[in-house]
């Protein structure tokens, strides 16, 4: 069980005729939009851009991405903030094979390969994702979330195998890690959930090698929160996992937890 349980000038000269030239076929650039965005916290957006065949023009799509919208987007404040003005939304996977439910961010996308049950990241901030995974049919009994004890429990738990999946072979790395908070919850379909934060920041030196203390000088290398929802059904443990750098949970806190919030599991019909 792997876890508890991986340049564009402007040349508009109005807003409406910015939102038409940018959604038009001939434009070749598409917006949407949904929760998380890196301008403003609240909202979110996901570019995708049809890039050209042609090999003179072979850019990288997430350099390409990047591109557009810095040079485009926030170069124009006015039509920036007419984008964002459209509300966030969630789409809902539901997976009855193995029998569990969530919403996530609508612009996200789906990684296959990750190692979880199902995952799905940010396309712009890779560090930020979440997945879920599920213990062995063949080697779990659970009978209950309260299997694994108490919140505080198995937020040590939680953590530990959050330690143990980071653990590194580079010379000076340190990690910093504590439980923020565990909870446990009843939901509306009548099961008991355990929530697990957690915050573990990476250390490394910069001179790793180096043989005089003073020239090994730590560096902060992330500062991330990680959010788990733990439940169980179908004899199975079920953790829904989060990660978040920490500066951007502050600014997404409310659609994080709707997600959390979101999380169900379900008796599978043989």
């Amino acid at each position: 069980m792997a876890s508890v349980l991986g340049q564009m000038r402007p040349g508009f000269t109005t807003t409406v005729d910015k939102m038409k030239l940018l959604s038009s076929p001939a434009s070749g650039l598409v917006i949407p939009l949904g929760p998380f965005s890196r301008i403003k916290r609240s909202h979110a957006f996901a570019v995708s851009c049809r890039l050209s065949s042609n090999k003179d023009f072979a850019v990288p799509r997430r350099g390409a991405i990047a591109f557009i919208f810095s040079s485009f987007i926030l170069s124009h404040p006015d039509l920036r903030d007419a984008a964002f003005a459209q509300s966030v939304g969630f789409r809902e996977y539901v997976d009855t094979f193995d029998g569990y439910s969530l919403k996530y961010p609508q612009n996200w996308i789906q990684v296959r390969g990750a190692g979880a049950d199902i995952f799905f990241r940010d396309p712009l901030v890779l560090d930020e994702n979440l997945s879920v995974e599920i213990s062995s049919p063949s080697s779990s009994r659970y009978k209950s979330v309260e299997d694994l004890g108490p919140p505080e429990e198995a937020g040590k738990k939680v953590l530990r195998q959050y330690l143990t999946e980071f653990m590194s072979t580079r010379l000076g790395v340190r990690r910093e890690s504590r439980i923020l908070t565990t909870t446990s919850r009843t939901a509306d379909d009548g099961k008991l959930y355990y929530q697990v934060e957690v915050n573990i920041k990476s250390y490394a030196n910069n001179n790793e090698l180096a043989v005089m203390p003073q020239d090994r000088v730590a560096r902060l290398e992330w500062d991330r929160r990680y959010l788990s929802v733990l439940g169980v059904e179908n004899n199975r443990l079920y953790e829904l996992r989060l990660q978040t750098p920490e500066k951007v949970f502050a600014e997404e806190e409310n659609d994080i937890r709707e997600v959390m919030d979101s999380f169900r599991v379900n008796k599978v019909v043989a």
